[in-house]
């Protein structure tokens, strides 16, 4: 009895192998992917026979989100086949994989390497897609980026849109980075400098989806650049001119602009076109010349009915007509 249950025991045994092998060769699910992650029965380094079979593992890797993973495989693709028509697109991909996984300087030497192969790369835009992506990583505080000061990081995403702008003027991405460095003088206070930047934009890039995004974000500028010379109205009118064209432009279909906080910065430079005509109405009222004040502050009344300072100026004429 015992023979007959070892025997059985050995015939499980050895058609184990045979199970497995109906299931095809190199046939695998995703959780052997995942479970073999670093551990490979080949080895870590291990590299398929033919560099369409190295781009199915690194792409099968990448569409189970073990992106990390992938990102090496597809590097394993452009060294081990760098005669390969697909070595080039596998340095993009390795790049792209390394940016989604937070590895932003295994990201960068990608994009190096790349460079210093293909004196004239063929994936431009998918360049410039990724290295705009990195650079707003760094510009944003977002994976790597995080971990650099301010400083830093606004002098890595510089860098990075100035390069794209230098070597793609014309392409799908210059005037993202050109935008992207107009915000990096912003992040870093220098808001003369990023408002230049967002005109240029303008005058670059005339057709460019981003110019309702450059004249709210020139609006902005003007606002944090305040206070500015004593009733200095000019371009608080070019800021309320801007904002109204990008408000304009956020309701219409497929807009990413944030319509609400571009109202709240249209309300504020309201109110604060307010204040200052109040100002202006208080010092005529200091100097004796009444009826000047009463235009200011009618006019207070009329344009900006909703501020808090309409308030104050029908108390002031209130007062002023009691004279």
């Amino acid at each position: 009895m015992m023979l007959r249950s070892l025997s059985a025991c050995v015939a499980l045994l050895f058609s184990l192998p045979l199970v497995h092998a109906a299931q095809g060769p190199g046939a695998s699910s995703d959780l052997d992917l995942w479970a073999n992650e670093g551990r490979w029965k080949q080895g870590k380094n291990y590299v398929e026979s033919t560099p369409a079979k190295q781009y199915a593992k690194a792409k099968k890797l990448e569409e189970i989100g073990d992106v990390r993973q992938a990102a090496e495989e597809y590097r394993r693709l452009s060294e081990v086949f760098s005669e390969s028509d697909q070595a080039e697109e596998g340095l993009i991909l390795s790049a792209k994989c390394f940016l989604a996984a937070g590895d932003y300087t295994r990201c960068k030497d990608q994009i190096t390497e790349l460079r210093r192969r293909y004196v004239h790369p063929t994936f431009l835009d998918a360049m410039g897609q990724v290295e705009c992506a990195l650079a707003r990583g760094y510009l944003e505080g977002k994976g790597e980026g995080g971990t650099y000061k301010l400083a830093s990081r606004m002098r890595k995403a510089t860098a990075i849109y100035k390069h794209i702008i230098d070597e793609d003027p014309e392409g799908r991405w210059a005037d993202d980075a050109l935008l992207g460095t107009g915000q990096c003088e912003e992040a870093l206070g220098r808001y003369d400098e990023a408002i230049k930047r967002y005109k240029e934009l303008f005058e670059k890039y005339p057709h460019s989806e981003l110019r309702a995004e450059a004249e709210g974000r020139i609006a902005y500028c003007i606002n944090l650049r305040e206070p500015k010379p004593e009733y200095e109205e000019t371009e608080t009118r070019e800021a309320m001119k801007r904002l109204r064209i990008a408000i304009e432009e956020s309701s219409t279909e497929g807009s990413t602009l944030d319509a609400v906080a571009l109202e709240e910065n249209e309300k504020l430079l309201m109110d604060r076109q307010a204040q200052k005509r109040y100002d202006q109405a208080q010092f005529y009222l200091k100097n004796g010349k009444y009826r000047a004040a009463e235009v200011y502050l009618e006019l207070i009344k009329t344009r900006y009915p909703d501020s808090p300072w309409a308030q104050k100026a029908a108390a002031s004429l209130e007062e002023l007509r009691k004279r």
